[in-house]
Protein backbone atom coordinates (compact mmCIF):
# COMPACT_ATOMS: atom_id res chain seq x y z
CA UNK A 1 0.00 0.00 0.00
CA UNK A 2 0.93 3.59 -0.36
CA UNK A 3 2.73 5.14 3.39
CA UNK A 4 -0.25 7.56 3.03
CA UNK A 5 -3.33 4.66 3.10
CA UNK A 6 -1.13 2.92 6.36
CA UNK A 7 -3.82 5.42 9.21
CA UNK A 8 -6.76 4.07 6.70
CA UNK A 9 -5.72 0.50 6.41
CA UNK A 10 -5.47 0.10 10.65
CA UNK A 11 -8.36 1.92 11.11
CA UNK A 12 -10.23 0.07 8.84
CA UNK A 13 -9.40 -2.97 10.42
CA UNK A 14 -9.47 -2.06 14.05
CA UNK A 15 -13.47 -1.67 12.66
CA UNK A 16 -13.79 -4.79 11.09
CA UNK A 17 -12.46 -7.15 13.38
CA UNK A 18 -15.41 -7.39 15.95
CA UNK A 19 -16.91 -8.68 13.11
CA UNK A 20 -14.73 -11.43 12.34
CA UNK A 21 -13.75 -12.00 15.97
CA UNK A 22 -17.77 -12.36 16.43
CA UNK A 23 -17.70 -15.91 14.63
CA UNK A 24 -16.79 -19.21 16.25
CA UNK A 25 -12.83 -19.85 14.99
CA UNK A 26 -11.38 -16.86 15.61
CA UNK A 27 -9.24 -17.55 18.78
CA UNK A 28 -7.35 -13.98 17.97
CA UNK A 29 -6.03 -11.31 15.52
CA UNK A 30 -3.03 -9.60 15.87
CA UNK A 31 -2.26 -6.53 13.89
CA UNK A 32 1.28 -5.25 12.98
CA UNK A 33 2.13 -2.23 10.93
CA UNK A 34 5.43 -1.73 8.82
CA UNK A 35 7.84 1.67 9.78
CA UNK A 36 7.97 2.04 6.56
CA UNK A 37 4.04 2.43 6.07
CA UNK A 38 3.37 0.20 3.22
CA UNK A 39 2.47 -2.61 4.94
CA UNK A 40 -0.20 -4.12 7.39
CA UNK A 41 -0.01 -7.61 8.57
CA UNK A 42 -2.80 -9.63 10.33
CA UNK A 43 -1.64 -12.91 12.07
CA UNK A 44 -5.15 -14.38 13.33
CA UNK A 45 -5.05 -17.79 14.88
CA UNK A 46 -8.17 -20.15 14.10
CA UNK A 47 -9.72 -22.90 15.04
CA UNK A 48 -9.49 -24.83 11.65
CA UNK A 49 -9.62 -23.72 7.61
CA UNK A 50 -13.27 -24.26 8.11
CA UNK A 51 -13.46 -21.09 10.10
CA UNK A 52 -11.40 -19.07 7.70
CA UNK A 53 -13.57 -20.38 4.72
CA UNK A 54 -16.68 -19.20 6.65
CA UNK A 55 -14.99 -15.70 7.29
CA UNK A 56 -14.52 -15.20 3.48
CA UNK A 57 -18.40 -15.80 3.17
CA UNK A 58 -18.74 -12.78 5.45
CA UNK A 59 -19.73 -9.06 3.69
CA UNK A 60 -16.66 -7.23 3.66
CA UNK A 61 -13.97 -10.39 3.99
CA UNK A 62 -14.06 -12.02 0.60
CA UNK A 63 -13.16 -11.38 -2.87
CA UNK A 64 -16.06 -9.23 -3.68
CA UNK A 65 -15.92 -5.33 -1.91
CA UNK A 66 -13.29 -6.48 0.48
CA UNK A 67 -13.06 -3.55 3.28
CA UNK A 68 -9.71 -3.03 2.32
CA UNK A 69 -10.88 -2.45 -1.73
CA UNK A 70 -9.03 0.56 -3.12
CA UNK A 71 -6.49 0.69 -0.20
CA UNK A 72 -4.34 -1.97 -0.14
CA UNK A 73 -3.73 -5.39 -1.85
CA UNK A 74 -3.86 -8.48 -0.06
CA UNK A 75 -1.51 -11.81 0.29
CA UNK A 76 -3.74 -14.27 1.86
CA UNK A 77 -1.00 -17.21 3.32
CA UNK A 78 -2.10 -20.15 5.73
CA UNK A 79 0.32 -21.33 8.16
CA UNK A 80 0.45 -24.27 10.55
CA UNK A 81 2.12 -23.21 14.20
CA UNK A 82 4.44 -26.03 14.76
CA UNK A 83 6.36 -24.23 17.69
CA UNK A 84 5.92 -22.18 20.43
CA UNK A 85 8.28 -20.61 23.52
CA UNK A 86 7.57 -20.67 25.89
CA UNK A 87 5.74 -23.13 25.99
CA UNK A 88 2.48 -22.71 27.86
Amino acid sequence: MQPEHQPQMIALARENVGKAIQLDGLISAHFHRSLDGTRVINYGQWRDRFAIEQLKQQLGFGKESPYWEGIAENEHHLYEVVLTEPED
